[in-house]
C-alpha cells in the first residue's frame, strides 16, 4: 500500500497548469484529496495512481509524455544530485543505481515496480520494468520513465541516450545506448561556472530531505511505543483472562482477579467489589502490599452498561501511571463480562435449586392425578373402540347387506321398502365413491398419485360409461349421445379414464336443464386424443371456468340449486394430468358448456393389442394409483438430528411417516419385520418406529430381537398401530418399547413424541459419556504408570548389557539394535510420566522446537509394521518447526496412521501433510478408504467408539489424541477434502508456555 511518492505529480502539474487543468479535474473518480497529490512527502496507492493517469491521459499525446520525463532531469532537484555524482561515477553506474531493487531511486519513487538490468557492453544496457500479477498495467507511466532514462546521459554533459521501448506482458522494456566520450568543452565549463548554484540547491535539497527523515523516524518511533504498549496489554489481558476463566465460583473468581492484577499485571496492590443488594450483601477481594500509591479507580459494567462493581489498583513507586491506566482501562470491559458470566452462573445455579423444587412439588402434585387420568384414558378408548376409524369397512357390509336383502326379497318386499333399500344401497355408493375420491385427492396434493398404465380401447371404455348412464339421463328428461371414433387405443389407467369420464358426464347431466342433450365426443386428432363432453346446460363464466377445477370450486347459481362437494371436477383434474394430459372448461356459442380432456399423443398405441376395459362403476378405486418405492434412506436439507428406522408393511403410510420425520431425522424404511432387523444391523438407527402387525415378523418379535441385536443400548422403540387394547400396549412395552402411539394419529403428536424420545436419548447418551470420561482418565493414568516401570528396568539394564558385550558384537549389528531399543524405552518413560500428569490441569507440557519431518519419520517409522502392503504419499517441507512435547505429538500421529492403514487396506495409500499458516501448521492425515459416514462422525471421537472388529481396536484411540492436541491448545478434526475425509492436527508453531517474556 502507498506504493508510489507525490513527487511523481511534480513534473505534470506544470503542464497541466498550462492546459488549464486543475489538480480537482485530475482526481475525479477517486478518493484521492486534490492538495495531497501537491504534498512531496505524501504517498498514494498505485491504484490510485492508475486512476489519475487515466484522468490525466486526454490532455498529453505519447511525445509529450517523453518529454515530461526528460524535463523531470532537468530539474533543480534532480541536478543537485549529479554534482556529487559526476565525480564519482559513470552514467553506466547511475543507471545501475536508478534501477537497482529495493534501493535504487526508481524504487524509492514506486516501490511496486519490480526492475531488472543487464548490461549488454559498457555503453548497452537492458532495463525491464514490470509490475506484480496483481497490479494494473500503467504504459503511461514507462512512457515518462523512457523520457527519464533518454534524458539521464546529460546531466553527465553528454547527449541523450539511445532508447527503444517495447511493452512486455506486465511491463516494459527499454533498450538503453550511452554515449560514449567526453562532454563538450562549452559544457564542462558551464559545469565548472555552475557548480556553486547547484551546490547551494543541493545543500537546500539535502535540508528538505534530512527534515523529512527526522519526523519520519519520530512517526515511526511513536508508532513502535504504541505497539510495545499494545503488545503489552494483550499479553497481561490473555494472561489475566487465562487465570479467570478458570474458576466458576464468584468467591474464587474475585480473588483470582485481585491475585492476577498484582502477579500478572504488575500493580503493586488491588481491590474488587461487587455490587451486593438486598438478596446478596458486598463481596470484596484483595490482594498485594497494604502501603502503596493512590490507587486508580475503575467501575465494571455488564454488556449492557449497568454497573456489577468497582476496581481499585495502585501502581508501584517506578512505574509509568499513564501506560498504567492505559492498560487497567484495556482490562476493565473484559474484567465485567467475565464478573458479569460468572453472577449469571451463580444465579442460574440458584434458579435450577428453586426450579427443582418446583418441579418436585408439582410432580407430587401431578401423581394425586393419575388415577383420574387413568378412568378418563380408559373412557376415552372404550369410546373409540365402538367407533371404527375404517370408513371402508361399515360401507362395504352395508352394501353386501343391503344387496343380499333385496335379493332374498325378491318380488316378496313392498315398493316402497324396495325403494327405501336401494335409496339406501345408493347412498352407501355415493358415500363411498366420495371417500374413494377423498383418498384420491390427497393422494395427488401429497404426490403420491401414480398411475397403472396399459393398452386401453378408448372407444370401447368411452361406449361403456355412456351405455351405463343413459338410463340416469332419460330419467332426468335428457337426450345423451356419443360421437365416438372407432379403435382409438390409448396407454392409460383404465379405472382413471372411467372415473374422469364418468365425472364429466355426470355433472353435465346434474347440469343441464330438462329437455336438452349431452353429446360425448373421442376424436384422434393429429397432435392429441380428445375427450369432450358437450351440454346444452346453464353455461360457464369466464370467472368461474378459471377456478373451477379448484376443491370445492363451485358457481353461485349452481349452488343454489344443485347438491354437489366440488371435488369432482378437482380430481379430474388430477386425474388427467397424471397421464401428462390437460382438461378445460370452454363455454359454448348460443349456451351450454364443453368439458374437454386432452391426452398426449405419445399414449398412442395400436388398438389391436388393446382390451376393452370391465368397468366397475361406484366400486373402490383405491388401486388406481400406487405408492411409489422409497428411497432407501431420506434424508434432511439441515443437519440431521439423529436416525430412525421405520417398519410399516402399509406402503403409503410408511412414506407418510417418513415424509413427516425426515424434515429433522434421517430416516430409513422397511416393509417387514425381517427386513427392517437385517437394516439395524447394517444400519444401527438411534430410534425404531414399528407397526405390530406385519409379514414374516410382526412387530413385537422385531422389537424384543432389536433390543437384543442392537449396538445402541439407549436406541428407544416406538409402536405405532390400530390396535388400541390394553393388552397390546402392554406387550409391546415388555417388548422393549417406551412408547405407544395408535392409528390414526396427528402428524404434530407423532414429531412431539420422536422429539422427546431423543431429548431423553441425549440425557442417557450424556451421563453414559460423564462415566466414559472419567473411566478413560483412570484408565490412562493406571496404563502409564504401569508402562513407565517395564520401561525404566529397559533403561537401567542396557548400560551394563553393553558392556558384558565383546568388542566385536559391539560394533555389529547387535549394538545398532540396543540403541533402537533404548531410544524406545526412553520414550516409553516420557510418554508415560506425560500421560501420568495429562489430566492436572496445573501440570505443563515438557514442550520444546523439534522438526515436523522429524516427528513425521518417526512416526512412519513407528507404523511401518502397519504400513505394509499401502502406499505410502508424504509432503513436508524440511524447514518447518513446531514447539510441542514430541512423545505426546508422535502418539497422536502413530494413531492416525495406523487408523488410516487399516481403512485404505492392502493396495490402498495412505496421505501425510503438512501445512504452514501464519501462526500455525497442520499435520493432514489422509487414506484412500471409504471415509466416515455421516451417521458416525459424531461418535467417533467419543471413548470406547470403534468401528473396528472386537479384539482389533478399544475406541480410546481418539478422544485420547484430541486431548493431547487440545492440551497443546490446538485442534483435531475431521474435514472434507474433494470427497475424501481428513483427519487434522492444527497446532500453534510457537507454544506461548515457551515465548520469551518482555518487559
Amino acid at each position: 500500500m502507498n506504493e508510489v511518492s507525490c513527487k511523481a505529480f511534480e513534473v505534470l502539474l506544470a503542464p497541466l497548469k498550462r492546459k488549464g487543468i486543475t489538480t480537482v479535474d485530475v482526481v475525479v473518480g477517486t478518493q484521492v484529496p486534490p492538495e495531497l497529490i501537491e504534498d512531496r512527502k505524501a504517498r498514494i496507492d498505485w491504484s490510485d495512481y492508475v486512476a489519475i493517469m487515466r484522468n490525466v491521459r486526454p490532455h498529453f499525446t505519447d511525445e509529450e509524455y517523453i518529454e515530461i520525463g526528460r524535463s523531470y532531469m532537468r530539474s533543480p532537484g534532480v541536478k543537485f544530485a549529479f554534482v556529487i555524482a559526476r565525480l564519482l561515477f559513470t552514467p553506466l553506474d547511475i543507471y545501475r543505481w536508478f534501477s537497482k531493487p529495493r534501493k535504487g531511486v526508481g524504487n524509492q519513487m514506486f516501490t511496486c515496480i519490480v526492475p531488472e538490468h543487464r548490461e549488454l557492453s559498457p555503453y548497452e544496457i537492458q532495463l525491464d520494468l514490470t509490475l506484480p500479477d496483481t497490479y494494473e498495467v500503467c504504459w503511461d507511466f514507462f512512457l515518462i520513465s523512457s523520457g527519464n532514462m533518454e534524458e539521464l546521459p546529460r546531466l553527465f554533459g553528454l547527449p541523450r541516450a539511445r532508447l527503444e521501448l517495447t511493452r512486455l506482458s506486465r511491463g516494459a522494456r527499454m533498450e538503453i545506448t550511452i554515449p560514449s566520450g567526453k562532454p563538450p568543452f562549452f559544457a564542462r565549463a558551464w559545469r565548472f561556472l555552475a557548480r556553486p548554484f547547484v551546490g547551494r540547491a543541493a545543500a537546500k535539497e539535502l535540508q528538505e530531505a534530512h527534515e523529512t527523515l527526522v519526523d519520519r523516524y519520530a512517526e515511526l518511533e511513536s508508532a513502535q511505543m504504541k505497539l510495545d504498549r499494545q503488545a503489552t496489554q494483550l499479553r497481561t489481558a490473555h494472561a489475566v483472562n487465562e487465570l479467570v476463566q478458570r474458576d466458576l465460583d464468584i468467591d474464587k473468581m474475585l480473588q483470582t482477579i485481585a491475585t492476577a492484577l498484582v502477579e500478572q499485571a504488575g500493580f503493586e496492590w488491588a481491590e474488587i467489589r461487587l455490587v451486593g443488594d438486598e438478596n446478596e450483601p458486598a463481596q470484596t477481594a484483595s490482594h498485594g502490599a497494604a502501603t502503596h500509591e493512590a490507587p486508580l479507580l475503575r467501575t465494571l459494567e455488564a454488556r449492557g452498561g449497568e454497573r456489577v462493581g468497582e476496581l481499585a489498583t495502585a501502581p508501584r513507586a517506578d512505574a509509568d501511571r499513564v501506560e498504567r491506566e492505559a492498560l487497567l482501562d484495556f482490562l476493565t470491559p473484559t474484567l465485567g463480562i467475565a464478573l458479569e458470566n460468572a453472577m449469571f452462573r451463580s444465579g442460574l445455579e440458584r434458579l435450577v435449586d428453586r426450579r427443582t423444587t418446583e418441579l418436585t412439588t408439582a410432580r407430587d402434585e401431578l401423581a394425586g392425578t393419575v388415577k383420574k387420568l387413568e378412568e378418563a384414558r380408559g373412557a376415552r378408548e372404550k369410546f373409540f373402540a365402538n367407533v371404527s376409524h375404517e370408513f371402508r369397512t361399515p360401507l362395504t357390509i352395508i352394501l353386501l347387506a343391503v344387496g343380499d336383502a333385496l335379493r332374498r326379497a325378491g318380488e316378496a318386499i313392498d315398493p316402497r321398502a324396495k325403494e327405501s333399500l336401494e335409496s339406501v344401497n345408493g347412498s352407501a355408493r355415493k358415500l363411498l365413491r366420495l371417500v374413494d375420491e377423498l383418498l384420491l385427492l390427497a393422494a395427488g396434493e401429497e404426490h403420491k398419485l401414480a398411475m397403472r398404465s396399459e393398452a386401453t380401447n378408448l372407444s370401447a371404455l368411452v361406449d361403456g360409461v355412456v351405455s351405463a348412464w343413459r338410463p340416469a339421463a332419460e330419467a332426468a328428461g335428457l337426450e345423451l349421445s356419443s360421437e365416438v371414433a372407432r379403435a382409438v387405443g390409448a396407454s392409460v389407467d383404465p379405472v382413471a379414464l372411467e372415473r374422469i369420464t364418468t365425472n364429466l358426464v355426470s355433472n353435465a347431466i346434474k347440469y343441464t336443464p330438462r329437455g336438452g342433450r349431452v353429446c360425448v365426443e373421442l376424436v384422434d386428432e393429429t397432435d392429441a386424443i380428445r375427450l369432450s363432453v358437450l351440454d346444452t346446460g346453464i353455461g360457464i363464466s369466464k370467472e368461474l371456468a378459471g377456478r373451477l377445477f379448484g376443491r370445492f370450486e363451485r358457481g353461485a347459481d349452481v349452488q343454489r340449486t344443485t347438491a354437489g362437494t366440488g371435488i369432482g371436477l378437482s380430481l379430474v383434474k388430477q386425474l388427467v394430468e397424471a397421464h401428462g394430459g390437460m382438461v378445460k372448461a370452454v363455454g359454448r356459442d348460443g349456451g351450454g358448456t364443453e368439458m374437454r380432456v386432452l391426452l398426449p399423443a405419445e399414449r398412442r398405441v395400436d388398438s389391436a393389442v388393446a382390451d376393452a376395459p370391465v368397468l366397475q362403476l361406484g366400486d373402490h378405486v383405491a388401486r388406481t394409483f400406487a405408492a411409489k418405492p422409497l428411497p432407501p434412506i431420506a434424508l434432511p436439507e439441515g443437519i440431521s438430528q439423529g436416525t430412525i428406522l421405520i417398519a410399516e408393511d402399509d406402503v403409503l403410510l410408511a412414506e407418510m411417516i417418513a415424509g413427516v420425520l425426515s424434515d429433522e431425522y434421517t430416516v430409513r424404511v422397511a416393509y417387514d419385520g425381517e427386513a427392517a432387523l437385517e437394516l439395524a444391523r447394517k444400519h444401527p438407527p438411534q430410534m425404531l418406529i414399528t407397526d405390530v402387525d406385519m409379514p414374516k415378523m410382526n412387530g413385537l418379535e422385531l422389537a424384543k430381537r432389536f433390543r437384543e441385536t442392537s449396538k445402541d443400548k439407549l436406541a428407544p422403540i416406538l409402536i405405532l398401530s390400530a390396535l388400541q387394547s390394553a393388552a397390546t400396549r402392554v406387550t409391546g412395552l415388555d417388548a422393549g418399547a417406551v412408547d405407544y402411539v395408535t392409528k390414526p394419529f396427528d402428524p404434530v403428536e407423532l414429531k412431539a413424541r420422536v422429539h422427546a424420545q431423543f431429548r431423553m436419548r441425549d440425557l442417557a447418551v450424556r451421563l453414559h459419556r460423564a462415566e466414559q470420561l472419567s473411566t478413560l482418565g483412570i484408565l490412562t493414568s493406571g496404563l502409564a504408570h504401569e508402562l513407565r516401570n517395564p520401561a525404566n528396568g529397559v533403561v537401567n539394564a542396557i548400560g551394563p548389557l553393553r558392556e558384558l558385550l565383546p568388542p566385536e558384537v559391539k560394533d555389529g549389528g547387535v549394538g545398532a539394535l540396543l540403541d533402537v531399543i533404548e531410544e524406545c524405552a526412553r520414550q516409553l518413560d516420557t510418554l508415560s510420566r506425560q500421560l501420568l500428569g495429562f489430566r492436572d490441569p496445573g501440570t505443563k507440557l515438557e514442550m520444546r522446537p523439534i522438526a515436523a519431518s522429524k516427528l513425521a519419520r518417526s512416526a512412519l517409522s513407528i507404523c511401518q509394521s502397519a504400513l505394509s502392503g499401502v502406499e505410502t504419499r508424504v509432503s513436508i517441507p524440511t524447514d518447518v518447526t513446531v514447539t510441542c512435547a514430541p512423545p505426546m505429538v508422535l502418539q497422536v500421529l502413530t494413531n492416525l496412521l495406523e487408523n488410516a492403514a487399516h481403512a485404505a487396506g492392502a493396495g490402498g495409500w495412505v496421505s501425510l501433510a503438512v501445512t504452514v499458516g501464519e501462526d500455525t501448521m497442520a499435520f493432514e492425515v489422509s487414506d484412500s478408504g471409504p471415509g466416515v459416514p455421516p451417521e458416525l462422525r459424531q461418535s467417533i471421537f467419543e471413548p470406547f467408539f470403534t468401528t473396528k472388529p472386537p479384539g482389533v481396536g478399544t475406541g480410546l484411540g481418539l478422544p485420547l489424541a484430541r486431548d493431547i492436541v487440545v492440551k497443546h491448545r490446538g485442534t483435531l478434526e475431521l474435514r472434507d477434502r474433494s470427497g475424501r475425509h481428513a483427519f487434522v492436527i492444527a497446532l500453534p508453531r510457537t507454544s506461548s508456555d515457551d515465548a520469551p517474556s518482555r518487559t
